[in-house]
């Protein structure tokens, strides 16, 4: 995916600021659940803005799952408490919609599972040795089948819980290359559960190089079985999540017909799926079931209703913005502190490196020079501190890296909160700027270990500030 530069003098909607500064002191407050933060008329007085505004806002912050609106006397808005479930499905079909290859999602598998089995190791307690080893005795009598319950229960007891939820999603992305008839025999059975067994004989010897190999190794041979296969493309079935829980049954179904009526037809931006009326009738549903259903397709990025002359519903374009904030609020709700974000972030970047160096072309060169000159103002230098991360992020050419650098720059962005002068912006505008550049001129000369070393000591001294 190509990167361009955000247009940072554009208008900014008013309801999506909204939306994230309610947001933000949501998580400054520590996330209340169910706590009250005041009736629309309230809010809107407290905010200063219109009701359209304010309602625009609260849809954003309905599907992120940060508040819930109550109607009646006692009504308001209130604290509302993000699900998994439903976090995955907006991960799973972003990534789904991006046509994420095999490649892509076990290339960042095997970073992120190592990752985590390393820290398993390092990390295990007496309880996390109890679970490894009854896990062992599940597979060996056949009481455990599922395959990918080992990988999760070891990015649990790796303490991180951003790598925890990266796990699972990628987890949920890999059964998308699982077709029906793709057959799966008992030697390659025995093969994987060989494999486990030689990943927890090291996690349980707390030797976090050898677990962390044997883990690569592993994906390696599950990513060679589906390329064999030719299994290098997701395939989304009839039970698509796109799940809510306001939304009802038949709404669902509505949802995810035409969900997989834009995939199976590869449809793409902008395409007219139809008008209101001929929608209705071509579900058979009734004018509110059909509006929950599109309220889905908006919160997933799917699909979008326009008003007006040359109204109806057209496709929308996957947005990375959307889902980032959605995984990034959900992470910020589980407590995610900088520790876990710093020290999994330095990791993944140390990677883009690599893949950026792998694939650079002239227009890659020219994309990173242009994210690195940041301008050595203070207020713009302050906002463009992550230009180059993001940049670098979509230059990797992996789209499911590329989510979880966005995903930890987002959250990175929560903890930057602390007051600044004017001249401390500036002083740290030309701290990144230099640090920028040096990593950039190292990238344009291939200079890997230079560059993996400036990217750790450039995001080991952010980490240090913003602690």
């Amino acid at each position: 995916m190509a990167w361009k530069r955000p247009e940072r003098d554009g208008p900014t909607k008013r309801a999506a600021r909204l939306a994230a500064r309610i947001a933000d002191e949501v998580i400054a407050d520590g996330w209340p659940v169910g706590e009250m933060l005041g009736s629309a008329g309230e809010l809107t007085k407290r905010y200063d803005v219109s009701r359209a505004v304010f309602r625009e806002a609260v849809r954003i912050l309905e599907h992120q799952q940060v508040v819930r609106t109550r109607r009646g006397s006692m009504g308001g808005l209130f604290v509302s408490e993000p699900t998994l479930d439903a976090i995955t499905d907006a991960a799973v079909l972003y990534l789904h919609r991006l046509d994420t290859t095999v490649r892509e999602v076990f290339e960042a598998r095997m970073l992120l599972e190592a990752i985590a089995t390393e820290l398993a190791a390092r990390r295990l307690a007496r309880g996390g040795r109890t679970r490894l080893r009854a896990h062992l005795a599940g597979e060996r009598s056949g009481d455990i089948t599922d395959p990918h319950v080992l990988h999760e229960l070891l990015a649990t007891l790796s303490g991180n819980p951003a790598l925890e939820l990266f796990v699972h999603i990628l987890d949920r992305v890999s059964l998308l290359y699982m077709r029906d008839d793709l057959a799966v025999d008992a030697q390659t059975i025995a093969s994987a559960s060989r494999a486990h067994r030689r990943i927890v004989d090291a996690v349980l010897a707390r030797d976090d190089a050898a677990a962390g190999r044997h883990m690569r190794r592993h994906l390696e041979a599950e990513w060679r079985f589906l390329e064999q296969r030719h299994a290098t493309r997701p395939m989304m079935s009839t039970n698509a999540a796109l799940a809510s829980a306001s939304a009802g049954k038949r709404a669902e179904v509505v949802a995810r017909e035409i969900y997989l009526g834009v995939v199976a037809g590869h449809l793409t931006s902008g395409t007219y799926l139809g008008s209101e009326p001929d929608l209705l009738a071509r579900h058979g549903v009734s004018r509110a079931v059909f509006r929950e259903a599109v309220r889905l397709l908006e919160h997933h990025d799917v699909a979008a209703m326009r008003r007006g002359t040359g109204g109806g519903l057209y496709v929308a374009a996957p947005s990375p913005e959307a889902v980032t904030d959605v995984v990034a609020l959900y992470l910020a709700r589980r407590g995610t502190g900088l520790p876990a974000v710093a020290e999994l972030r330095v990791r993944v970047e140390e990677s883009l490196v690599d893949l950026v160096i792998d694939g650079l072309d002239d227009d890659g060169a020219a994309a990173l020079d242009q994210a690195a000159e940041l301008d050595e103002g203070a207020e713009q230098s302050a906002e463009a501190v992550h230009d180059l991360h993001t940049a670098m992020a979509a230059l990797a050419g992996n789209r499911a890296l590329e989510l979880v650098a966005l995903v930890l720059i987002r959250l990175t962005r929560f903890r930057q909160t602390r007051p600044l002068t004017d001249e401390a912006k500036v002083e740290i505008g030309r701290d990144v700027h230099r640090s920028h550049v040096a990593i950039v001129r190292s990238i344009r000369v291939g200079d890997r270990d230079r560059a993996r070393s400036r990217m750790r000591r450039h995001l080991d001294a952010l980490a240090a500030f913003l602690d």
